[in-house]
């Protein structure tokens, strides 16, 4: 087994971590905070302290709060202008993956030509190389869910073609991520839920995935384990900080593998069921095609063993019975109140997945399993996940 795996990111951890940034030294003089619409963050002082921390550290601010939750290229391009437009030499994302992500995005576009589309890898992007450095970026989370502070990558969506996915450089990492669980105890508990089966997939899909790596291996069975355990408890009382924090190094662990390996076809169907059906939440998303997905992949040889490792870790009293992960899996889902999730709930209709099964493949996740996928495959998975509703 051969890999390298490189993050530049220092990443402060525990409740009250953000009380301690004015205390790093900041990569530039003038901040552009990256929000979405801001609601909450202004609502519970989480902005306030902010300001207060970059006014500690001697920096000007400003803020652009327009991201949507599941970013655009429209939210980055029009960042890029204002951060241009306000002299700003880094960013500063407060929120959770949107508002990371899209910072990562707007962080390129700022001290790059064209378009972002112009960069982008997979789908109809160009894939032209990012000629300039990104901004510098400082990532905030406030939520256990994408890992994206532990990782370079951005998912965002071009509207007009319903595509969404993932790109970055090597220079997206951020230089700084605060990674407070206090943060994440007013999540509500529906999107505690969506985060954290997130946080799972990610770990799941990188123990499964071809790209491999003993990094990989060890966070990712750390993750489940403590998603398994801690998940239910944060959804049934977030005030819970143990299970908050719990939660958090999870996510923090489970994007690590996402920097140290790759995700699979779960993420692939996923982001193209996002990029047609706009207002589907990401994790809801995954958890509409997770069991017909995972009963897949237990019909895989190459994978018994992996699929065995994931059920012990999930809790599973018999890991080596068959569909010992799926059952584990759909006891989770029921533990956490999502058991009964439909497409239906959703607005979504078979008449779309023709297209999600073509725009699976913008996905570079479609060609990291151990077995050969085929669109009929990927068809199979969404017409069993329909009927379940």
């Amino acid at each position: 087994m051969n890999f390298s795996f490189y993050i530049p990111t220092d990443i402060l951890f525990g409740e009250g971590a953000l009380s301690q940034l004015h205390t790093k030294k900041l990569p530039g003089k003038k901040a552009a905070i990256i929000m979405t619409g801001g609601g909450s963050a202004v609502r519970l002082g989480y902005l306030d302290r902010l300001k207060a921390e970059l006014a500690l550290a001697g920096c000007e601010y400003m803020v652009y709060n327009n991201v949507l939750p599941n970013p655009t290229k429209d939210n980055v391009m029009q960042g890029a202008g204002a951060v241009r437009e306000n002299g700003c030499d880094f960013l500063v994302a407060l929120g959770g993956g949107s508002a990371i992500d899209a910072a990562k995005a707007i962080a390129i576009m700022a001290t790059n030509d064209g378009d972002y589309w112009d960069y982008v890898r997979t789908g109809s992007g160009k894939g032209m190389p990012v000629q300039n450095r990104p901004l510098p970026l400082v990532a905030i989370t406030t939520t256990a869910g994408t890992g994206s502070e532990a990782d370079a990558g951005a998912v965002i969506t071009n509207v007009e073609l319903n595509e969404k996915t993932g790109f970055g450089t090597p220079f997206s990492f951020p230089v700084i991520s605060i990674v407070d669980p206090g943060l994440m105890l007013s999540v509500p508990p529906r999107f505690t839920v969506y985060q954290g089966f997130d946080v799972l997939f990610h770990a799941t899909e990188c123990y499964i995935s071809s790209v491999e790596s003993f990094a990989v291996d060890a966070l990712a069975i750390d993750a489940i384990k403590r998603v398994a355990k801690y998940l239910p408890r944060a959804y049934c009382d977030g005030s819970d900080i143990e299970a908050r924090t719990q939660m958090a190094w999870a996510n923090t662990a489970a994007g690590l593998c996402l920097t140290f390996g790759s995700l699979t076809l779960e993420h692939a169907m996923e982001h193209a069921m996002s990029g047609v059906y706009k207002d589907l939440t990401h994790g809801a998303g995954l958890l509409l095609i997770c069991r017909d997905y995972y009963e897949n992949r237990e019909a895989v040889p190459a994978l018994a063993e992996r699929m065995r490792d994931m059920a012990e870790a999930m809790g599973s009293k018999d890991p080596d019975a068959p569909h010992a992960f799926t059952k584990a899996l759909g006891d989770l889902m029921d533990q956490c109140g999502v058991g009964s999730i439909k497409m239906a709930d959703f607005g979504m209709q078979r008449e779309s997945f023709a297209e999600i099964v073509r725009l699976s493949h913008n996905h570079k996740g479609y060609g990291n399993e151990r077995s050969e996928i085929t669109d009929e495959i990927v068809a199979d998975i969404l017409e069993k996940s329909f009927r379940r509703g």
